[in-house]
């Protein structure tokens, strides 16, 4: 399982003869909206969040959460529920014969609850499951009982830590159904989800920081391969050393010791490199129209 998930987090830097532009078409619909899917999200229905709630949003980004063929893939929840809402555009054949639905007894995802029939549902909104009564289609009362089904029989992930569940249930328990709309996926909110999951790491105990490193380092993955190779070359091998400083972090004997002394200095550099990739970043694949092109050339 270490191995799968380290062989992931620089696999969007991978150089152009990858069969995808970005890791998330494997599970994008393919069609002519593909490169607005690709840059827009639905808004993220929250306010300030709570320092667990930090932590859970984190992980709620990260593959290392799920398990199996999932994982391995890149999968996340937010790969399903983009910003806690609906992927509209989610569309994996493994799990699913149409757009915006997954099938939750599928045998690839998982050996437990696989029924050999393609069956997807809807996959529904975030906004508000804290209030909802009963949660999937077997009305479970509970939202813990329900994440951890979802986590350890529907994906085989292993159980989180203990504090790192309590921080995803307060992620999930802090969306909030007064929202709409959508937003552009651009480099600043990708940096920040590097920043914040590595700020959440600092605050949290040994194993949860370990997760919470593993997912920042999945997020400079994402923003690398948002860089092209030909014009941010640089920026891209600059991100990459960064990351493997991550998980030399990570796989510390402290973790916490190594963040302590390693975090100031990796952070400089961090945002260094990202302040000379925005003066640019209409042409990086932040920006629609320079995905398209992309994508275009690719198919």
């Amino acid at each position: 399982m270490k191995a799968a998930l380290a062989a992931l987090l620089l696999a969007a830097a991978a150089p152009s003869a990858a069969p995808h532009v970005l890791r998330a078409q494997a599970w994008t619909a393919s069609d002519p909206a593909l490169a607005h899917a690709l840059t827009h999200a639905p808004r993220e229905c929250v306010g300030p969040l709570s320092q667990p709630a930090e932590a859970g949003r984190a992980l709620f980004r990260s593959p290392g959460l799920l398990g199996g063929p999932a994982a391995r893939l890149g999968l996340s929840c937010n790969a399903c529920h983009s910003n806690g809402r609906v992927n509209a555009a989610f569309f994996l054949p493994e799990l699913t014969n149409r757009a915006g639905a997954a099938d939750v007894t599928s045998e690839w995802a998982s050996k437990v609850r696989g029924d050999g029939v393609m069956n997807p549902r809807p996959i529904p909104d975030l906004a508000g499951v804290g209030l909802r009564p009963t949660h999937g289609r077997l009305a479970d009362p509970s939202l813990e009982h329900f994440v951890h089904g979802v986590i350890e029989e529907e994906f085989q992930g292993q159980p989180p830590s203990p504090e790192g569940f309590d921080d995803l249930m307060a992620y999930l328990r802090a969306l909030d159904a007064n929202c709409a709309g959508e937003v552009s996926i651009g480099l600043t909110d990708a940096a920040d989800d590097v920043r914040r999951a590595i700020a959440a790491a600092q605050r949290a105990d040994a194993p949860t920081a370990s997760a919470l490193m593993l997912a920042a380092q999945d997020a400079v993955g994402r923003l690398v391969e948002r860089l092209p190779e030909t014009r941010f070359g640089g920026a891209r091998m600059a991100l990459e050393t960064l990351a493997r400083e991550l998980g030399a972090m990570r796989y510390s004997a402290d973790v916490h010791a190594a963040l302590d002394t390693g975090v100031a200095g990796w952070s400089a550099r961090f945002d260094a490199i990202v302040a000379a990739i925005a003066p640019r970043e209409r042409q990086t694949y932040f920006d629609e129209a320079t995905l398209r092109a992309a994508l275009n050339r690719r198919s």
